[in-house]
C-alpha cells in the first residue's frame, strides 16, 4: 500500500489483540512504524505508575504523557514518509490529544471489541508476567473505550485470524477515517 499522510490508531482492551494486529498493518505500508503506549510507560524506570496504580494522580499524568509522546513519535516518523500506528487503550480524552496533537488530515481509528470471556482467555495464554488478569481493571477498560462508541471502526474480532482482522480494516478503511 502507499504511505498517505495518516496515523492509524488500534485500540482495544488488554488482550484484545492490539499489538498482533498493529504490527500485521503495519506490514502492509511500505514505510510503517508501530508505536507502542505501554513500551513507552516502561521507559520510566524511576517514578512508573501504570495507568491502573496510585497514586491516580500521578497514573493520569502519564497516561496523558505517553499519548503526547506518541503523537511526537507520529509526527516525526509522519515527517519521514511513515505511516505511524499507535496502539493504546484510547478513551474520548485520549482521542482529543491525538487529535489536537497529531500533524495530519487523516485519523484511522480501529477498536477492537472481543467479549470479556475471550480476552480474559487469551490473557491467561500469555507468559505469566505478560497477564493482565485484572477482572476489576478489565470491566473499567471496556467502559472507557465505550466513550468512543460509534467513532472509527468497532469489531469483535474474536473469530477471526490477524489476517482475516487486517482484511477487513482494510476493506472498511473508509470507516476508520475519524477526521
Amino acid at each position: 500500500m502507499g504511505n498517505g499522510q495518516a496515523v492509524w490508531i488500534i485500540s482495544g482492551v488488554p488482550a484484545a489483540g492490539k499489538t498482533k494486529t498493529s504490527k500485521a498493518l503495519a506490514k502492509t505500508f511500505a514505510k510503517s512504524a508501530v508505536i507502542s503506549r505501554d513500551e513507552l510507560q516502561t521507559q520510566i524506570i524511576s517514578g512508573n505508575v501504570w495507568p491502573d496504580g496510585t497514586p491516580t494522580s500521578e497514573a493520569d499524568l502519564q497516561i496523558e504523557l505517553n499519548v503526547r509522546n506518541q503523537c511526537a513519535l507520529a509526527n516525526s516518523y509522519l515527517s519521514h514518509g511513515f505511516v505511524p500506528i499507535c496502539d493504546d487503550v484510547v478513551s474520548k480524552q485520549q482521542l482529543d490529544i491525538y487529535l489536537s496533537e497529531l500533524e495530519t488530515p487523516a485519523v484511522y481509528l480501529v477498536t477492537l471489541n472481543p467479549p470479556y470471556t475471550v480476552v480474559t482467555q487469551r490473557d491467561a495464554c500469555r507468559p505469566p508476567d505478560d497477564r493482565f488478569s485484572n477482572p476489576e481493571r478489565w470491566r473499567l477498560l471496556y467502559r472507557y473505550i465505550e466513550t468512543l462508541s460509534g467513532v472509527g471502526l468497532w469489531f469483535d474480532n474474536s473469530n477471526m485470524t490477524v489476517e482475516q482482522s487486517i482484511k477487513y480494516i482494510l476493506d472498511n478503511k473508509d470507516a476508520c477515517l475519524i477526521n
